[in-house]
């Protein structure tokens, strides 16, 4: 049985806003041998806006009118109503991905844009759709070795690592066409406070109200482009730490490809600048950034890839991909859905090699930790267990009961469970679990979800055979 869903996706950046609208095709499959799954089988675009300037009332504030008027157009234009979207989201990035603009746009959106649409912001997730929107993931997956997808914009370049499919890394450049402003005076209007260190650290003395020469800005741009690309080889030169949003915590792995998007990626194709009045058209350095990142790149060493989607991979990958589904033998009563923006606190199980007193002081540490957090939710957080595929019946019976005693002791006035697994346990657990709890306790029990990489997770309804929508997410505001 076939069944369609309509997504969109609406990436509102430090430079741009754009919109797009897509349908999902959803499939149940299985075999006489096989559990029954349900999948997204088919994902096509039926809707692409224009590319809309962001609108803002400040350097950082946005204008809640004229977006409104945006979306507005957007949906009357595209044909689709706010009760046919059950999928997508909503990503808040760059200079805009402020928590003040992000409650704004949640509070405007929450009555228009339908049910499972999510509101986030954050360079990982970003970073993570871009690069699938793009086709680094799906490139990721027919090469032996590991893609980067570096999605350049306004403010920042976020950078995905894939390998086979899946997303192992993700990091943050303040990199950006729009972190040097110059006006038709060919002098320096803005300059990022974020770039300001390594500006320092590499001896250039870049100033507001002063005039720059076209050599002393293409300098400035090939450093800088220099600095990103030795980190992304292993090799950092010209400080290239000062241009990370935040310490790696982490070591590099060996990177075989490279996948350029953002705004920045698709100006890589066109006309070098030669002159100043070449490099202001948009009033700051995003030309000559994205002109010298092709030369600083073609002499890298590493193998460049031409993406699919250039300006518009985050909002493909936010309206195509961002959508999931979970396994089809689930523990859940549909009553209880959707739920959005659950906390997910992450265990460690490794079911092959169980040690009940491990598993037992673990999951008490992240317990007494998701008290202080999430106690005055309903259900607090989704318990994510991450481990092998294997799970013996006396395992089984371990897990069940030693997560029910501490659930019930560190949330005594709770009165649901959310399990998610990266495995497919999740109805002989579930049950497992409604059997030992009291009367009223509700039990959701989800699996085969890959949400290594995600701080909360969307549960919707039910799409094909037992399988139900979900999106695994970070939201950078509280």
């Amino acid at each position: 049985m076939e069944n369609w869903i309509t997504s969109i996706g609406l990436d509102i950046g430090t430079s741009t806003t754009k919109f797009i609208v897509s349908h999902l095709s959803i499939a149940e499959q299985g075999s006489p041998f096989h559990l029954p799954t349900s999948q997204i089988i088919d994902r096509t675009v039926v809707y692409e806006s224009s590319i809309y300037t962001t609108p803002l009332t400040s350097k950082q504030d946005i204008d809640m009118p004229s977006l409104a008027s945006i979306l507005s157009k957007e949906y009357e234009q595209s044909g689709i109503h706010f009760k046919d979207v059950k999928a997508g989201a909503v990503i808040i990035t760059g200079e805009t991905a402020r928590k003040e603009n992000a409650e704004k746009i949640i509070n405007y959106l929450a009555d228009r844009a339908g049910d499972f649409v999510v509101a986030t912001a954050g360079a990982d997730l970003e970073g993570i759709l871009a690069g699938k929107g793009s086709g680094a993931k799906e490139r990721s997956e027919e090469i032996e070795g590991i893609v980067a997808n570096v999605d350049i914009g306004g403010g920042t370049a976020n950078v995905a690592l894939f390998e086979a499919g899946r997303t192992i890394q993700t990091f943050t450049f303040h990199l950006g066409g729009r972190l040097i402003r110059i006006n038709d005076q060919e002098e320096v209007v803005y300059i990022s406070e974020y770039l300001r260190p390594w500006l320092e650290a590499n001896l250039f003395s870049a100033q507001t109200d002063r005039g720059i020469t076209f050599n002393e800005l293409k300098e400035m741009c090939t450093r800088m482009n220099q600095s990103m690309i030795s980190f992304l080889t292993g090799e950092p030169k010209y400080h290239a730490d000062l241009l990370l949003l935040e310490p790696m915590e982490q070591t590099l792995p060996p990177i075989k490809e490279l996948v350029f998007a953002g705004g920045v990626g698709y100006m890589m194709a066109g006309k070098e600048p030669t002159q100043m009045n070449e490099v202001t058209t948009f009033g700051d350095i995003g030309p000559l950034l994205a002109t010298t990142l092709l030369k600083v790149s073609e002499v890298s060493g590493l193998n460049i890839t031409e993406a699919k989607e250039t300006t518009r991979a985050t909002v493909i990958g936010a309206g195509m991909q961002n959508t999931e589904l979970s396994g089809g033998t689930i523990f859940v009563r549909e009553e209880l859905l959707p739920i959005k923006n659950l906390p997910i606190v992450r265990v460690m199980v490794d079911t092959l090699d169980f040690n009940a007193v491990a598993f037992s002081n673990q999951l008490d540490d992240v317990m007494k930790q998701a008290r202080k957090l999430y106690e005055v939710q309903d259900p607090p957080f989704a318990l994510g267990l991450l481990g092998r595929e294997y799970c013996s019946y006396q395992t089984m019976k371990s897990m069940t009961h030693t997560i029910y005693q501490l659930f019930h002791h560190h949330f005594p006035n709770a009165t649901c469970l959310v399990v998610i697994c990266e495995r497919d346990i999740g109805k002989a657990l579930g049950q497992s679990l409604k059997k030992t709890s009291p009367e009223g306790m509700q039990i959701i029990c989800i699996d085969q979800v890959d949400f290594l990489h995600g701080d909360y997770i969307d549960l919707g309804l039910r799409t094909a055979g037992e399988a139900i929508s979900l999106s695994v997410k970070t939201l950078a505001f509280g």
